[in-house]
């Protein structure tokens, strides 16, 4: 892994490609050589829109992970009939993973229990009993997950488990902190964040 390497990190765009743009355009300034999208891509209610945020996510080798919303547009489409849609992206959303994986950190949509959830895992929100499983089940490792639409993180502090909001140009530490779960915030409320690996830190930005 290169130390200085920056990984930009956005969700929950909801059918909105301006702020996909406007994202990309972010860590392209920043020079962030990964860049991953954690599902919600686009959005069923907005079905014209979906064939132009695929196209920007693919344009820019964007690693995306499947939405509650994606999964719903790529099973509906036919029976939509969403004619604005082409199979092609159908496809692409259809064969999208629910959970990736890069070096300590994971990437999913809601939950990273894929294998015990299935489907539901992009649904099922993040309490403290969801928590205290990925703390225990994968302690050392970073959760990055979209679904909840607020920047926080969640982590283990003074034999508890600490949930805090992450404001906008904040530089948060993530040394001694893992294993720890980070909510990224909703791109279509302008949110997402910028991860330094070898700093160790996350930084949240409102675009």
């Amino acid at each position: 892994m290169t130390e200085s390497r920056s990984i930009g990190i956005m969700a929950d765009s909801h059918g909105m490609p301006e702020t996909i743009t406007g994202a990309v355009g972010l860590f392209r300034r920043e020079d962030c050589r990964l860049i991953y999208h954690l599902g919600d891509i686009c959005d069923s209610g907005y079905p014209e829109t979906v064939e132009s945020c695929v196209s920007i996510l693919k344009a820019n080798n964007v690693t995306a992970i499947k939405g509650n919303n994606d999964h719903a547009v790529s099973i509906n489409n036919s029976e939509l009939n969403f004619s604005v849609i082409s199979k092609n992206t159908t496809d692409y959303l259809s064969a999208l993973p629910l959970v990736a994986e890069y070096d300590e950190a994971l990437f999913t949509h809601s939950l990273p229990f894929a294998e015990k959830l299935g489907l539901s895992c992009m649904i099922r929100g993040m309490g403290m009993d969801e928590a205290a499983l990925f703390f225990k089940e994968l302690p050392g490792k970073i959760l990055f997950r979209g679904h909840g639409h607020s920047p926080e993180i969640i982590s283990k502090e003074s034999g508890g488990i600490a949930v805090r909001s992450i404001l906008p140009g904040e530089n948060t530490e993530l040394a001694g902190r893992l294993p720890c779960i980070i909510t990224c915030g909703s791109l279509a409320a302008g949110y997402c964040m910028i991860w330094k690996p070898g700093d160790k830190c996350v930084k949240c930005y409102l675009i």
